[in-house]
């Protein structure tokens, strides 16, 4: 062999392993890229999971803060009520108080007016001693008492009848005026 075909064999062998040596580089380089972007796109992945996880855990902080804005309003509904019903105790209170007011009040005129007709039933010569007692007294009379009748007994004169008894009948105010009109 000649040293010249020995260095065509040599530069040959050296070509080859330039090439060999640039052709897995580049297949290095490119195994090495698509593992980065396989990487890259594992990160993304995981990054799109911590986003999501964010999310859900925003959404349970706001059902919480509105679970809590809930309780809040229910216990200030709870307050109202109990203060609603403090002041309609209170005001049914007040109301009782106002209530025995008028039925004293009440009382003391029906007592009142009582006493009135009493007087004027003592004054009235037409009045019988039947009809002065107090009410309660006459509840056996066959006569309702002066409350209960239509018209009051003093709403026109009473006729003797001349035997002692005047309580026989009552003149209406027609039988005044018929009496008026024929000049008696």
């Amino acid at each position: 062999m000649d040293t010249t075909t020995l260095i065509w064999v040599i530069v040959a062998v050296v070509v080859v392993l330039v090439i060999a040596g640039i052709v897995i580089g580049l297949v290095a380089r490119r195994r090495s890229t698509a593992h980065r972007e396989a990487q890259h796109r594992r990160a993304e992945e995981i990054r799109e999971k911590a986003r999501e996880a964010e999310i859900a855990a925003q959404e349970r902080d706001a059902e919480a803060a509105r679970a809590r804005a809930d309780a809040a309003a229910a216990a200030a509904d709870a307050e109202r009520a109990k203060a609603e019903a403090a002041r309609a105790e209170v005001e049914a209170r007040r109301r009782q108080g106002d209530i025995a007011e008028h039925e004293e009040d009440a009382a003391k005129r029906r007592a009142e007016y009582e006493e009135t007709l009493a007087k004027a039933d003592e004054i009235d010569p037409l009045v019988s001693d039947r009809d002065r007692r107090p009410p309660a007294e006459r509840a056996g009379d066959e006569r309702a008492p002066i409350a209960d009748r239509r018209h009051d007994q003093h709403d026109g004169p009473r006729i003797d009848a001349g035997d002692g008894d005047r309580g026989d009948r009552i003149d209406t105010r027609t039988d005044r005026r018929d009496a008026g009109a024929s000049g008696a």
